[in-house]
Order: structure tokens, then sequence, then C-alpha cells
């Protein structure tokens, strides 16, 4: 048995893990890679494997880093089976088509169609809840256990000649109020286990949340707009969720609060007709028919022509995508407001290296936009308790639940990966950090 680590090595984004085993050979996630020039130019690159070949695709979660080239992996002779949760089917449904929508759009070539994204849907035809057990054929066995990270996101156990192996896929943070803490895995041979924060450790939530709080009163009183660029997908629902709390509590100011995505606004619908699946507080809030998404201050801004609107508005919240400032109509609010010194810029989500987003966070004093030079003279912040990545601290503990024999790190910067590796080391475990497209035999 042997794992290609075809994607998520040494970087962040770009998730693909293929097992060959004596009689199955599958893939775990086969994923985008995200933000600077050379990385994005893999997402080209020839799979160092055959599609052909594939039996199953194992999907961890919904993210584009983890499903986005999957309708490439169809369009060059995947023909096997894919397997997930029943709520990732349907995000894959909405994350793909759009992706699939933008690729047509590029000037330099669409790596699939909008054709190739519904026949990647087709091959999704197998959907699990967690703890149940699926034969994969050969005596291949698989397992979905929560993840905690978004909604239906799971960590993979995986039974093959006498060895368990555990993906991590995105493990997320404790206390958030829409998804449940991750489980713990079970004592594993061979754990590959994620490290986007393996150097750091989070705030807690509510400390968060009150610093949230805090810029945006202060932000409104002198006259700004906060603006808060989002993933489509948990992270936009979980803003609401909080934003909804602190208006019921009257710790904000009354202002209008614009979701500016029509990703974002579909995923939501997704998260509405999985209430029950959340933890009991929030359960708790839409029995009660109150509903976060759905509030009076809250205006969905489905049009181009409304999205335009919003530049007359002062002395509001604007959440918009993409997630890392890389394109979409966040692009517009930041031209407008980052040249203003009484607006406020708050990152709520990971921005990787390369993007416009992480350009801004690591204070730069003017960025292109839109083809124009805008000066940064807003107020730029980072809220890193309300990440849905596990910390370092999360990471070791859920680690040594799984007790492996052999870490592989993967889906980390280096310096991430460095630091949990020595950490890991440190405790006596055996730890790798793989190369793009190792092979490494079990």
């Amino acid at each position: 048995m042997r794992i290609t680590f075809a994607g998520a090595a040494g970087t962040v984004t770009g998730s693909c893990f293929f097992v060959e085993t004596k009689g199955v050979k599958l893939l775990v996630d086969c994923g985008m890679f995200q933000g600077l020039p050379e990385l994005e130019a893999r997402n080209a690159e020839p799979f160092p494997f055959d599609p052909a070949e594939v039996d199953w695709l194992v999907l961890t979660h919904g993210h584009l880093d983890h499903l986005g080239l999957v309708p490439r992996l169809v369009r060059e002779g995947f023909q096997g089976r894919g397997i997930c949760t029943v709520p990732t089917r349907d995000i894959a449904q909405v994350m793909l088509m759009d992706a699939a929508r933008i690729q047509e759009e590029e000037e330099g070539g669409a790596l699939y169609t909008v054709e190739d994204a519904l026949e990647s849907l087709d091959r999704l035809a197998v959907t699990v809840e967690y703890g149940e057990e699926v034969e994969l054929g050969k005596g291949v066995r698989v397992r979905f256990h929560d993840a905690g990270h978004i909604l239906g996101a799971a960590f993979v156990e995986i039974q093959a000649e006498g060895k368990t192996l555990v993906f991590s896929g995105d493990l997320g943070n404790r206390g958030k109020p829409l998804v449940e803490d991750p489980s713990y895995p079970p004592k594993a041979d061979v754990l590959v286990l994620e490290s986007t924060y393996g150097d750091r450790l989070h705030p807690p939530v509510e400390e968060s949340i009150e610093e949230l709080r805090r810029v945006i009163v202060e932000t409104l009183a002198s006259g700004g707009n906060v603006v808060i660029p989002s993933f489509a997908l948990e992270r936009t629902q979980e803003v609401l969720y909080i934003l909804f709390r602190l208006w019921k509590e009257r710790r904000i100011p009354r202002t209008k609060i614009f979701l500016d995505s029509p990703l974002a606004t579909q995923a939501t619908k997704i998260f509405e007709r999985y209430t029950e699946r959340f933890p009991e507080p929030a359960r708790k809030l839409f029995r009660k028919k109150e509903d976060p998404f759905d509030f009076e201050l809250l205006e969905y801004t489905l049009t181009k022509a409304a999205s335009k609107k919003i530049a007359e508005e002062n002395g509001v919240i604007i959440i918009a995508g993409s997630g890392m400032c890389t394109g979409g109509r966040i692009l517009y609010h930041l031209k407008a407001n980052l040249p203003r010194p009484e607006s406020s810029i708050v990152f709520v989500g990971y921005q990787a290296e390369g993007t416009l987003g992480r350009a801004i966070l690591d204070g730069a004093f003017e960025v292109e936009i839109l083809g124009s030079v805008v000066p940064v003279r807003a107020a730029v912040w980072r809220i890193e308790g309300l990440s849905a990545h596990a910390d370092q601290e999360i990471l070791l503990d859920w680690a040594l639940h799984a007790d492996p024999g052999q870490v592989f790190l993967v889906h980390g910067e280096p310096h991430a990966l460095g630091a949990l590796a020595s950490r890991l080391a440190s405790l006596g475990y055996s730890v790798h950090i793989p190369a793009w497209h190792e092979t490494v035999e079990l």
C-alpha cells in the first residue's frame, strides 16, 4: 500500500491524496490550488496518477481546495464512484457549478466546463452519515467522522491491508456556533494531518466576538463601513449568526447589514435545510422561529445593480466574497473603502500566500484592484478566534488520541508545518512532511 501526495504538500491548498491498495485505488479529495501564481499553475499540471484507474473518490468536505478539481478529474477519465456526507453532496453542487461558470469565463482557457461539473456531480453517488461504514471492495472500508470544520465536513478512517489510515481533512476549531466540535479519531497506524495553524493558538471564540463587536461600534461611530471578506461556506453563516446575536443583545448599533454574495446566499439556503445538525444553542434558536439568516437588518443583494447601490450607503456592514479577495464583489467594496481611514476591513478567515487578502493583512500601503492602485488607509483587523481551523493545541490533542505509528503533515505553509512537526517529534512520534507528488510506501 502506498500514498502519493498529489496536493496540499508544503502548502495549504490543493488537497489530493492517492491511496493504492492491493485491490482498490482511491483518492481522498481532489482540490484546487489557490494563492501564488506558481501554485495556481499546478491546477493544469498532469495528475501523478491515471484518473481512469481511480475506483473511488472520497470527499472530506465542500471547500474548493478539497473538491475544486473533481470536474477536471472526470474530464480526464475518472469513471469510479464518489462518496461523501449528505450535506457535502448538496454543498458540492453549489460550489462546483459556481466554479465551472468562473472557469468558462477565464481568458486563459478553462480547466473544465459546466458540463464537466454536472457529470462530476453524477459521480458523487454515495452519501453517508457520520459513523457509517462503507465497503469499497477487496476488504477496503471507509468511515466518516465529524471534523467540526464546516457543515458536513469529515475526517475519514480507512481500513486496508490490516492497517488503519486516518485523513484529517480540515479539522475545526472548538466552541463554534454552527458546527459541533471535532470528534476524536480512532487509533491509527497512519495519520495524514492538516497543519494550517500548526504554529499558533487561537484566542477564545467569545473574546473574538467581543473584538468584532468593538470594531463595529467604533467604525460605525466614526462614519465608516465595516467590510468583511468572507468565505461563502460556513464563515458567512457564522458571521450572520454572530451579528444577529449581537443585535438581539443590543450590543451593536442598529444598522444595515448587506450580504453581497450570490454564492453565499445559495450556501445559506443549504444551511437552513440542516439546522438540526447545529449545536444545541443554535438549534434552540431556530426552533423558536428566530432566523439569524433572515432578520430585519439583513439584506441579500442578488443583482449587480443592488450590489452597486451599496456604494451609496454609509455606516453599514458589508459581507462579500471571495474570502481571500481573489475575485468577486468584495473587490468593489475594497476599492471603495480601503482609501477611507474611517472604514474597517475585518478578516475572519485564512488568507493564502499570494492573495490580495494576504497582501492587505501583511500591511501593504497600496494594492492593485481592478486595474487601479488603491491606497490602504482603512483600519485592517484579523480576528483569529473565528477561524474554522484547529489551532496547534487542538491539532496536538487530536493527534495524541490517534496515537499514530506514522504522521504525515500536509495542508500548511512551511513555518506551520515545521512548528507542528517539532511538537509531535518531541512527543516521540515519527513525523514526515511530504513533498508535492512524493509517493510513500506504507
